[in-house]
């Protein structure tokens, strides 16, 4: 049998996984604004960002960021 599992042991181990979410969130959104961006518009990739937990922020870095930047 498994031991039970306190709620605050869960989410003690969750909390580096919210805090990589939150920080990667947070510089997508800032590059979003701030850069610019290809393919979409800001608004859109700022939804998806904010929407689709890791991989939104991983597809915004890999296709959606401004390349030809001075």
């Amino acid at each position: 049998m498994l031991p039970e599992i306190l709620t605050t042991e869960i989410v003690l181990m969750l909390l580096p996984l919210v805090a990589i979410q939150l920080g990667l969130m947070v510089f997508c959104l800032v590059k979003i604004f701030k850069e610019g961006v290809e393919n979409l518009s800001k608004g859109l990739w700022a939804l998806i960002v904010i929407c689709i937990n890791l991989l939104g922020p991983a597809i915004f870095l890999i296709v959606g960021r401004r390349k030809d930047l001075k």
